[in-house]
């Protein structure tokens, strides 16, 4: 049995949305539905005519731009959503957030669930894990997919760099102890960032400022 991810590069900050698809359990679950994540969510739908169950919405984090369109998916699909609680006060703010970029405010949304680092999460038969991976906001986590080798890193890590820290909540400490977790996995790990290209441990290490420091 194997577990596929399939990257959408959504909105006008080219958010990375994934759908993590089980097809032997015939169930998703989708990571950070963003801004115009409309050829995500036709996708989703006909995953759905085909047996698919979009069995959870799993947040890396509280801003705008990753959770954007979550009323959206949750009028289609109405999935339980998972999130940090450390990050509820980014979701009370999220018509702030949105106009602040000159967006319409979106429908507001409570999640059901929240997360905890250690907890432990699935795709039908797969497993994953939770990293509290606080710095870029308080409630930042990443999502360990150790059978797959993947780590889903939100906006803490990407390829040569790493998540801002002039945000509210933000914490340069932090980032950099939740960079040296990130590095603490094996180097063949493959990192699929909140933007942007994928990368893998071993390469950050080697050539990323942020994780050489």
């Amino acid at each position: 049995m194997s577990l596929h991810i399939e990257t959408f590069v959504v909105g006008p900050l080219t958010n990375n949305l994934y759908l993590l698809i089980d097809d032997a359990a015939r169930e998703v679950v989708l990571i950070d539905p963003s801004i115009n994540s409309d050829a995500a969510l036709e996708h989703m739908k006909r995953l759905r005519q085909d047996g698919l169950h979009l069995s959870a919405i799993w947040l890396t984090h509280g801003h705008f731009d990753h959770v954007y369109d979550t009323a959206l998916w949750r009028d289609e699909f109405p999935a339980p959503l998972f999130m940090h609680r450390a990050d509820e006060f980014w979701l009370q703010r999220l018509r702030e957030q949105s106009l602040w970029m000159n967006l319409p405010a979106p429908r507001p949304v409570a999640p059901d669930h929240w997360i905890e680092a250690g907890a432990p999460f699935s795709v039908g038969q797969h497993h994953a894990r939770v990293l509290h991976t606080p710095g870029h906001s308080p409630g930042s986590v990443s999502f360990l997919l150790e059978e797959q080798n993947v780590c889903i890193s939100g906006d803490v890590l990407f390829r040569g760099s790493a998540g801002r820290t002039d945000l509210p909540g933000c914490s340069e400490a932090e980032l950099a102890d939740s960079l040296s977790q990130l590095c603490s996995l094996p180097d063949a790990t493959r990192v699929l960032p909140g933007h942007g290209a994928a990368t893998t441990i071993g390469a950050e290490k080697a050539t990323n400022p942020f994780c050489r420091s």
